[in-house]
């Protein structure tokens, strides 16, 4: 297969044609197409030889595709192969609110796959001001604020409410309010 036409699909290392039925599918299963993967990868920096500044991910300026969130979290082995992570992927454009192939979003997924606290909390950050935040934020406020038959563990309440606080969005009567939904 001609390389300038395939796209490499990191989490098997094999390339793939992206006019073929094995990409759709992968797409349609929340797998993101990277122009460049470099541009989903931690930023490593530049290194200096001399007078020539050189990128490191130089190499890795070529086409890819991105499996879904909730599989680079879980997925060790992708990371040494690539310097990429949950954090990167998203800062380079992927989608908290993409639909994987349980047909939940990766955020849902994060969730309840007991995600780290700390990392979801630095996810929501990253997306704070993104359109789709914001109507999920709603949303799941208005789910704990307002419906009482609400199955609280099933949304790993104690995970959104660390989420919710430590990235100060919370009014102090929604703070109240969840604390007693909690309590």
């Amino acid at each position: 297969m001609d390389t300038q036409r395939a796209v490499l699909n990191i989490l098997t290392g094999r390339w793939i044609n992206p006019n073929g039925k094995l990409f759709q599918k992968l797409i349609r299963e929340g797998y993101r197409y990277a122009n460049r993967l470099s541009d989903y990868l931690e930023d490593i920096g530049t290194m200096n030889i001399g007078e020539f500044e050189l990128d490191p991910l130089i190499d890795f300026y070529y086409p890819a595709l991105i499996p879904p969130l909730s599989v680079l979290a879980i997925r060790a082995d992708i990371r040494k192969n690539f310097p990429i992570s949950v954090e990167s992927a998203v800062v380079g454009g992927m989608s908290l609110f993409t639909l994987e192939k349980n047909k939940q979003s990766s955020l849902q997924n994060l969730i309840r796959m007991n995600y780290s606290n700390d990392n979801l909390i630095t996810l929501i950050g990253i997306t704070w001001e993104q359109e789709e935040m914001k109507t999920w934020r709603n949303e799941v406020l208005m789910k704990f604020l307002h419906n009482p038959n609400l199955v609280l563990s099933r949304y790993k309440p104690n995970a959104l409410y660390d989420a919710f606080t430590k990235t100060d969005i919370l009014e102090p009567e929604h703070v109240l309010a969840l604390t007693r939904l909690l309590g």
